[in-house]
């Protein structure tokens, strides 16, 4: 099974003295590859324990979702209006808010 992996990967392990089998992705693959590591990215965000891992994993996160953004045609500046709108119409997490129920 395999999994996306940065760009200079296969050197570095290769560096190291091991052995690599790496191809290249087609649109639909790398597309559906880059939605796979968000989720990958964020589950090791979620259990990082510590600073210095978090901030190693939410660098990680960043990475994969500003190259899905990329690939899709999004600028980072698009997302950071995006951001911004959203504060200004929904607000932040500041709060520590949690909904305990919600009834239509």
């Amino acid at each position: 099974m395999g999994k996306l992996i940065r760009d200079r990967v296969p050197e570095i392990v290769r560096e190291l003295g091991h052995h690599i089998e790496v191809r290249e992705l087609g649109e639909d693959e790398y597309a559906a590859a880059l939605r796979e590591k968000l989720l990958e990215e964020a589950r090791e965000a979620r259990d990082a324990a510590g600073r210095a891992a978090l901030l190693e994993e939410l660098a990680d996160l960043a990475e994969v979702a500003f190259a899905l953004a990329q690939y899709e045609g999004i600028t980072e500046a698009e997302i950071l209006q995006q951001r911004a709108a959203k504060n200004r119409s929904h607000g932040t997490f500041d709060g520590r808010l949690f909904s305990t129920s919600y009834r239509s």
